[in-house]
């Protein structure tokens, strides 16, 4: 009976240290379990935190073209007025230079009617003093 219990003691002694080592060893899974969790949460935390950056990058690239959209309306507008802009310059540079070509015109015909108007008098006057003094040299 002693070797009985001697080799019950051993096996309860082996029982015992295969207990205790299952039991590190579940202690240890349980703490990767517990790792492996907090990870797969950090995990979806940051899909979800992708997801929300990747929408948000969508509605500025959304707004980016809407914007970009108005300002090469508003640039096109812009062009097409400048445009209409430099044609009504070039009418007007062309009436100008018109009404430069009719004052040029109207100044020598005013120059022309005054200088004949004052070559007249003088003829008159010159016809009167010869006239009067008819033996006097006028030229």
């Amino acid at each position: 009976m002693g070797e009985a219990v001697r080799q019950l003691g051993q096996g309860f002694s082996t029982s015992c240290l295969a207990i205790f080592k299952l039991k590190r060893w579940k202690g240890s899974t349980e703490n990767k379990s517990l790792k492996v969790t907090q990870l797969l949460q950090q995990v979806e935390d940051l899909k979800q935190r992708t997801t929300k950056l990747q929408e948000e990058l969508q509605q500025s690239h959304q707004e980016a073209k809407v914007l970009l959209t108005e300002k090469s309306k508003e640039a096109l507008d812009l062009s097409d007025k400048n445009a209409t802009l430099l044609v009504e310059v070039d009418k007007l540079k062309e009436e100008l230079a018109q009404k430069d070509e009719e004052l040029v015109k109207k100044r020598e015909a005013l120059t022309n009617d005054a200088a004949n108007s004052y070559l007249a008098g003088f003829e008159d006057a010159a016809t009167q003093a010869s006239g009067i003094y008819p033996g006097m040299d006028f030229s």
